[in-house]
């Protein structure tokens, strides 16, 4: 029996989402000063599973 995978993922991203822009702001102060925070945002990391080679392979 396989023991069972451990997601360090999720948490990781769900975090990245929560505090995208003070995260730019801190990691990147000029990229955040370029962007218009005001226009919102959206994620695309279901685009990118689509456009990756081995997107098929599943969650890692």
């Amino acid at each position: 029996m396989t023991p069972p995978q451990t997601d360090y993922d999720s948490p990781w991203k769900e975090a990245l989402e929560r505090f995208f822009e003070p995260f730019m702001a801190f990691f990147f102060p000029a990229a955040h000063a370029g962007i218009d925070w005001s226009r919102g945002y959206t994620f695309k990391d279901k685009e990118l599973q689509r456009v990756v080679r081995d997107a098929d392979l599943g969650r890692r």
